[in-house]
């Protein structure tokens, strides 16, 4: 329901704005908004034309330097050039190519292609002329059974090429125009999961070779942009790791992407955008840096539906429109841009080449169409930053979600306070200091203060005041204070349910008031009240019910009374300290990160020592049957979560099942 009214209230905002989403696309556009998630927008490209082509399967599209466009007619085994009108204006290849799936243009006209069908790479000449043709290097680095399968390419200024070779572990190719291999470019890490590591610790050699090699994926298509940098997409692998961009060094210049598994081309423009689509027909929108813009587009199921693609398998960007190759459909499909997507495009072209100050007006506009739209944030705070507003640019960083830059501002804010204040602050803290040492020793003459402590001390006759009271001789004397608990001369069951329910409120209160830098929320009506409490709540019950019938089994002697109130009392570091230190995140930054850090681990530390300590005197256990009741109680809760989620799966199936009967009679009467 929250999600529902959530997304409810975003088209009624879009409304407002004056900028309704539209109805003429066969597809929804998407942005990235709060949480990272994606969130509806207004369109960003509009499907233009449908152009079917004399073709057969064609695998490549690539827009020359000189404005024509050149297709891979793989199924023909040719390369063809588009006039303006998209009509055939020129075939290379014919006789010597046998299923191109790869092409590059430069700026003399020469083309570079990759051809699956001989498994060669095949150099042509603006005249169709054939230049030059090899296949696998004969060079040693390249190793001695790796094969060469190329399949996709391109060329840089110093005329070296980067291959995409199928299956190729170690990355792209790289090759000189004589065919010579020069070495391996930008290859992707392989994936490391517990279970391989536990498997690579104890198996023996002979046992490892019976599984599959785990070998990093191969690269299936590449991008070259204005500055020489290398694009590669790879299939299969973790949507945040499926698109990488390239120093000229071979690092990995994205760590982490907003993307998809099964990504089939890749294009960087000449005006900062980046854009790919994807097998099921969707299509990516990115700036330079990775950040996602849009995602719009859909699979074409044979509905016939302008702008829905069946196979695409070629992404250009021609201006301001976008062309896509269909290779199941033999055509061209365009998209041209809206008003709204060019006043992004015009704000990040000026954010990419540094001009902030002058980026902003445009997502300011942005923002008045489509307030979710998390880019122009980063834009319009980094703005602010730059010019030394930093209130506004703390404010934008925050809706940004970027906690680096707010840390950075902060860093600022906090400084310039810090300079003003100091000196005063110091001088209150000392006057302080000194009229509470007055004071002290004027009250050990005077005893001003003894009706108030002979008030407290009548006080200490109520139950739950004692109870509270014991608390603080809890922490210096644990394991004396769980005998008393043992023998039921202190605590009770009234507090032990107060303080749970301190914990769980301190928990709560410390997911609103921890510092942004520190939190694991962006904003607070993303805190989702009811996942939190039962993340609070149901691991204390399956402790106290799992601890209690374990100790019942292994000669324990203390009852789920002494279990349920030492276990509460056990989690009184965490009451007393939990809200206090989130409180302290919000004067700290990045730079101070250890401190926040170390008292969180601190005060868990001491929470779960106490929690040891009250297993080994409520049970009277020696230290190695206190170790092993924790474990065991450990994986006893396992298994009680493990059993939960078993009679959930068989609950539901058989209301599936109840429900399919019901609605097949209702039908039949």
């Amino acid at each position: 329901m929250k999600k529902l009214l959530a997304f409810l209230l975003i088209l009624f905002v879009l409304a407002a704005a004056g900028a309704p989403l539209t109805a003429l696309s066969p597809y929804t556009t998407w942005t990235l908004g709060p949480g990272r998630y994606l969130w509806p927008s207004q369109d960003a490209y509009t499907p233009l034309e449908e152009i079917d082509l004399p073709l057969a399967g064609p695998e490549e599209m690539f827009l020359a330097p000189d404005g024509s466009l050149y297709i891979a007619d793989t199924g023909n085994g040719r390369i063809v050039r588009l006039d303006a009108g998209f009509q055939i204006a020129a075939e290379y290849g014919l006789g010597i190519l046998e299923s191109p799936t790869g092409l590059f243009v430069d700026e003399e006209g020469t083309l570079y292609i990759a051809d699956a069908g001989k498994n060669t790479v095949i150099i042509l000449g603006a005249d169709g002329e054939l230049i030059s043709e090899f296949g696998r290097p004969s060079e040693p680095l390249f190793g001695a059974r790796r094969e060469f399968l190329p399949r996709k390419l391109v060329v840089d200024a110093r005329r070296n090429l980067y291959i995409v070779s199928e299956g190729s572990v170690d990355g792209l190719v790289m090759m000189n125009t004589d065919g010579h291999f020069i070495g391996y470019f930008g290859a992707n890490s392989a994936d490391m999961s517990l279970k391989m590591i536990l498997q690579r610790l104890f198996l023996t050699d002979e046992q490892l070779d019976q599984f599959i090699k785990n070998e990093a994926a191969s690269p299936s298509n590449l991008a070259l942009d204005r500055q020489s940098l290398i694009y590669t997409i790879t299939s299969g692998t973790e949507r945040e790791r499926s698109i990488r961009r390239f120093t000229v060094s071979g690092k990995n210049m994205f760590p982490g992407v907003f993307g998809s598994r099964t990504f089939r081309d890749i294009d960087a423009s000449e005006d900062g955008l980046l854009v790919t689509v994807d097998a099921d027909g969707s299509i990516f929108e990115y700036d330079l840096n990775g950040v996602l813009l849009f995602v719009f587009g859909g699979q074409d199921r044979g509905d016939q539906r302008l702008g829905l693609l069946s196979n695409p398998t070629a992404i250009e960007r021609v201006g301001d429109l976008l062309y896509v190759l269909d290779k199941d459909k033999n055509a061209i499909v365009t998209y041209q841009v809206t008003d709204f997507a060019r006043r992004v495009h015009d704000g990040v072209r000026l954010y990419m080449d540094g001009f902030y100050a002058e980026a902003r007006p445009y997502f300011e506009d942005v923002l008045e169409f489509n307030g979710l739209f998390i880019m122009a944030y980063q834009a319009i705070a980094d703005a602010y930053y730059k010019e030394g507003d930093y209130p506004n640019a703390l404010q934008s960083y925050r809706y940004a979600e970027d906690r680096s830059g707010y840390s950075e501002t902060f860093w600022e804010l906090r400084n310039a306070v810090l300079q003003q204040s100091l000196g005063n602050a110091l001088g209150v803290l000392c006057g302080g200091w000194l009229i509470l040492s007055v004071f002290t020793r004027l009250e050990r003459r005077r005893r001003w203060l003894d009706p108030v402590r002979s008030r407290l001390r009548e006080t200490g006759r109520f139950r739950l005041v004692s109870d509270f009271a014991f608390m603080f001789r809890f922490i210096r004397q644990p394991a004396d204070s769980f005998y008393y608990i043992k023998h039921n001369l202190r605590g009770s069951l009234l507090f032990a349910l107060l303080l749970y329910a301190w914990v769980l409120a301190v928990r709560i209160l410390s997911l609103y008031v921890t510092g942004f830098i520190f939190s694991p929320y962006s904003l607070s009506w993303q805190i989702d009240v009811e996942t939190e409490v039962a993340y609070t709540i149901v691991p204390l019950l399956l402790w106290n019910v799992a601890n209690y019938l374990i100790a019942t089994i292994s000669d324990g002697e203390g009852r789920l009374r002494h279990v349920f109130i030492g276990s509460a009392y056990s989690l009184f570091p965490y009451a007393l300290f939990g809200l206090p230190i989130a409180l302290l995140s919000n004067l700290l930054t990045l730079n101070e990160v250890f401190l926040f850090t170390f008292s969180t681990q601190i005060m868990w530390f001491w929470s779960g020592l106490m929690l040891v300590i009250m297993v080994k005197e409520i049970h009277n256990y020696s230290g190695a049957e206190t170790a092993r009741n924790i474990l065991t109680t450990l994986f006893t809760m396992a298994l009680f979560l493990l059993t939960a989620y078993i009679l959930y799966v068989l609950f539901n199936q058989l209301y599936e099942f109840v429900m399919a009967i019901i609605r097949e009679v209702s039908l039949h009467g």
